[in-house]
Parts: structure tokens; C-alpha cells; sequence
């Protein structure tokens, strides 16, 4: 199957979309009532859905996600639960203060990063000596600042400098 170009607002839908279908079928005000937003504002987003693929939908008809829709829900809920073990089972943040942040960076994963986070989340969730230490050190450093991450200070990048010198 080929990439799907999409917006974060289109996958927000396409995610309400699943999420309510998985209760029964979906209509345009339970979805505006779940997006917060109204009615007129789903219909004209519903075209552009079924402009793209993403969805089928007819005048006062359910709205269905196509096999495209699916897989792609499917994609959001598979960065959604790496990010959400990342964030609160091994940076030990607070599910509630994950949440934003998981919202934010769940639109622009790459797949290559996506597979790297879930097999350092595996490593981490199986690893429980290590798991320790790191919540240790959390608990003990302060937030890191520009000053603590300065760019190019990776061993990566000081390594980049070394042979440009």
C-alpha cells in the first residue's frame, strides 16, 4: 500500500471516526459532538475525507471508514500506544501530562522513527534494572535546558565536527 498524506486534523477525524465506529454506526453529530466543533464543520471536512479515500459517506447516511481510513487509523493507534509507553512507562511522566505531548508528536512520527521508539520502548519495558536507573535519574536531574542539550553536542555531531576540522 502506498503512504497516505495526511493533515493532523484529517487523522484527529479519522481517529474519532474509528473510535465511534467501534460502538455502533457514525454520524455526523456524534462526530462533531466528539471534535468539538459543528455540524456544517463535519460535513464540509467529510468531503475532503471521501475526496482522499479516506472515508464513504452518503447525505444522512453513517460515515464508514475504507480499507485506506482503516489502515490509517490503525497507523494512529500504533504511534499513539508507543508514544503513550514511551512518555508515562519509561520517562515516567504523569498519564495526564502525556497526553498533550503524545497529541503533538502522534502527527509527525516517520515510520522509521515510529519502528526505533517501539523497540527502545520494548528494550526499556523488558530491561527493568535499567528502567530503574533511568526513573532514578530523572527523579534526581532537573529538566535539561538549552544549556544541558546545546546543539551539536551529540557524539554524533562532535564527531561531524572533528572531521570537518
Amino acid at each position: 500500500m502506498t503512504t497516505i498524506i495526511t493533515t493532523p486534523a484529517q487523522e484527529n477525524y479519522v481517529e474519532a471516526i474509528y473510535t465511534l465506529s467501534l460502538k455502533g454506526p457514525v454520524r455526523s453529530s456524534a462526530l462533531a459532538e466528539t471534535l468539538g466543533v459543528k455540524r456544517a464543520s463535519v460535513s464540509k471536512f467529510i468531503t475532503g475525507l471521501v475526496a482522499s479515500g479516506l472515508v464513504t459517506h452518503l447525505p444522512r447516511k453513517e460515515i464508514t471508514l475504507t480499507t485506506r481510513g482503516v489502515a490509517l487509523a490503525h497507523s494512529i493507534a500504533r504511534r499513539k500506544r508507543c508514544l503513550t509507553r514511551l512518555l508515562v512507562d519509561i520517562c515516567n511522566m504523569a498519564p495526564a501530562d502525556a497526553d498533550g505531548e503524545i497529541h503533538r508528536l502522534e502527527h509527525v512520527l516517520s515510520d522509521e522513527v515510529l519502528h526505533r521508539l517501539e523497540t527502545l520502548v520494548e528494550f526499556g519495558s523488558s530491561s527493568s534494572g535499567w528502567l530503574k536507573r533511568l526513573h532514578l535519574r530523572m527523579a534526581a536531574d532537573p529538566p535539561h535546558t538549552a544549556e544541558h542539550m546545546a546543539v551539536g553536542s551529540s557524539l554524533m555531531h562532535q564527531g561531524e565536527r572533528q572531521q570537518s576540522e
